[in-house]
């Protein structure tokens, strides 16, 4: 028994590095195409322009000074902030629709607004906050909040899926087969003690690291720097004792079957490292707590 969890360890530390690199990977995707702002600009277009015929309320919220400063500039070109709280979102808006006026017009300035969902939406917040400017305010924040949940919730569905892309393409570049892994552990003794090692080395902070979802930085030669740290720092380490990679390949040795199980192998790999590096390391830190309290005296 003491034998099966030795090897189950061994081969969730190894997910647990190609977790964070995909993670990592995560992070220069996101910085290099925007994603956050992307989803950003989803969300205000679906609120403030929810006809898709007249853009001028979404110009005019992005062409803000204050939307412009929490964006940034990579080159030429300004990308969309990755963040906006509801109190900056509020403030845009109503920036937008007083144009010079007092708050206290904000009513008559609404109903000049082109007829579409934004204008019932604040209208119906007005009612509702009975005139009150500050609880009309705390509503339209509230309103920002609540679409700001759906949209995290779009990105993570989305986030999963190029996460599913990168842990496939992980696994084809290292030749990190799951069941070729297990098999290695299972079968080398030698091999899995040095992999138990660094596990637990892992766990008890010496060569660990924070693990946290995905910080999607903005700054691509951030997320680029910590990619490299990262392939040379954790993934070197377990490479050449499982014998990742493909320079040991005998091809003349390859035959179909074997093809179809490395293919299966690589598949479930990249399901495994999409469930991300908190759900593996949690994992691995009772594991490893399980395998400690096992241990006899002496041992």
């Amino acid at each position: 028994m003491l034998g099966m969890l030795q090897v189950v360890i061994g081969l969730v530390f190894v997910l647990l590095l190609l977790s964070l690199l995909a993670t990592t990977l995560m992070e220069v995707v996101a910085s290099t195409f925007s994603l956050r702002g992307r989803n950003l600009e989803r969300a205000l277009r679906n609120m403030l322009d929810s006809t898709e015929l007249d853009e001028r309320i979404l110009n005019a919220f992005q062409n803000n000074s204050l939307y412009r400063q929490l964006s940034y500039k990579y080159g030429k070109k300004r990308y969309a902030p990755s963040y906006l709280s509801d109190r900056s979102f509020q403030s845009i808006l109503f920036d937008v629709i007083l144009n010079g006026e007092g708050i206290d017009r904000i009513e008559d300035q609404i109903a000049t607004l082109p007829d579409s969902d934004l204008k019932r939406v604040l209208q119906q917040f007005l009612r509702e906050a009975e005139n009150d400017r500050e609880v009309f305010k705390q509503k339209v924040c509230n309103w920002y909040n609540d679409i700001m949940d759906r949209a995290s919730g779009w990105y993570k569905r989305n986030a999963q899926k190029i996460l599913i892309g990168i842990g496939f393409m992980i696994a084809v570049v290292f030749n990190a087969d799951t069941i070729a892994i297990y098999e290695r552990l299972e079968s080398d003794p030698e091999t899995l003690q040095q992999v138990l090692t660094l596990a637990e080395d892992y766990v008890n902070g010496k060569d660990g690291m924070e693990i946290a979802p995905p910080n999607l930085s903005a700054d691509f030669e951030a997320s680029l720097a910590k990619l490299e740290d990262m392939v040379e720092s954790q993934i070197e380490s377990v490479k050449s004792p499982l014998g990742l990679g493909w320079k040991n390949v005998k091809w003349d040795e390859v035959g179909w079957d074997d093809v179809l199980t490395k293919i299966l192998g690589w598949i479930v790999t990249a399901l495994a490292i999409s469930l991300g590096a908190p759900f593996w390391f949690d994992l691995l830190r009772k594991l490893v707590n399980i395998r400690n309290a096992g241990r006899k005296p002496g041992e």
